[in-house]
């Protein structure tokens, strides 16, 4: 006989349609009841976007612009610089292949040029340069072909002109002009610093209205602008701009020859006539190159223009 298994409970059976058979029956463990549906994907997380493309992006950007815009300005300044080449081609067109003269004396070759402006006051040329261009001269207003063409419009290069405080009649003329990137105007003209150079363009020639000049060239010197407070100290060649004083004609060739590059064995005497060229030089802040020259006298042109002046004062 069985008996029953004390302190538990009574055991029971459930056939296949739930019905006991008197067994005890065990308490099923609680599985985790997962709700998620197999067949719907989670969202792939969107992908960040990348700093480094965007920044590429920009910096190419800026880069085709800054191209875009650097091409535009070299071509504007191309076509304005062939512009002003023109300009200056057509008005040495106007120029006469004549010795003739005019009633009053003026050389009728400059009578097309002069008639057009009568701010032309003559020509300057230095062989074997680009330096062959009309020189102005307007007193009440000096600066006024600064950034002016012959016609009174707008050019980078302006045109050469004279010192408004020189007198029309002198014997002395301060001439500038532009330091050009292409070479024009006087852009050749710190190539004086080099005395080959030099000794290859010796000669400068400078038409008046009036007369046919050649001049030969004295000296070449680094100058600069000057502060006010520092002018007393320095040379400041801009400074002299009559020069029929005996006394402030001295004192300019002394300064002169003191500065020079290098000796040419010319040294002017109270009487010559004197041109100085000047324009813009970087060497530093505010530099000027200059080149002085002086007038060869017509008695003087069968001789070399260094035995006719290799003088000392």
């Amino acid at each position: 006989m069985r008996h029953a298994r004390p302190d538990s409970e009574p055991y029971t059976r459930s056939d296949s349609r739930g019905r006991s058979n008197g067994a005890p029956q065990r308490a099923a463990r609680a599985v985790p009841v997962d709700y998620t549906d197999k067949n719907v994907q989670t969202p792939a997380p969107a992908p960040k976007k990348k700093k480094g493309k965007t920044a590429v992006i920009v910096i190419l950007s800026i880069f085709i612009i800054g191209f875009i815009v650097g091409v535009t300005m070299l071509l504007i300044t191309l076509i304005r610089a062939w512009n002003e080449q023109k300009t200056f081609d057509d008005l040495s067109n106007m120029v006469l292949d004549t010795d003739e003269r005019n009633e009053d004396g003026s050389l009728r070759k400059y009578d097309e040029l002069y008639n057009k402006n009568p701010d032309f006051f003559g020509w300057l040329k230095i062989e074997d340069t680009k330096i062959d261009y009309p020189v102005m001269y307007k007193p009440e207003d000096p600066e006024y072909y600064l950034h002016r063409d012959f016609y009174g419009n707008y050019s980078d290069s302006g045109m050469l002109f004279i010192d408004g405080e020189c007198p029309r009649v002198s014997n002395y003329y301060l001439i500038y002009g532009h330091h050009m990137n292409n070479g024009t105007m006087f852009g050749e003209l710190p190539k004086y610093a080099n005395k080959d150079y030099y000794q290859d363009h010796k000669t400068v020639f400078f038409d008046t209205r009036y007369e046919n000049r050649d001049y030969e060239v004295v000296a070449a010197f680094y100058g600069k602008i000057y502060e006010k407070s520092e002018e007393d100290e320095h040379f400041c060649y801009y400074k002299y701009k009559d020069l029929t004083s005996e006394t402030k004609f001295n004192e300019y060739v002394r300064n002169v020859k003191a500065n020079a590059i290098y000796e040419t064995g010319i040294t002017p005497q109270f009487g010559d006539e004197l041109i100085t060229l000047s324009t813009c030089n970087y060497h530093t802040e505010d530099g000027r190159f200059v080149v002085v020259a002086r007038r060869i006298k017509d008695s003087e042109k069968n001789t070399t223009a260094s035995s006719a002046s290799s003088k000392t004062q």
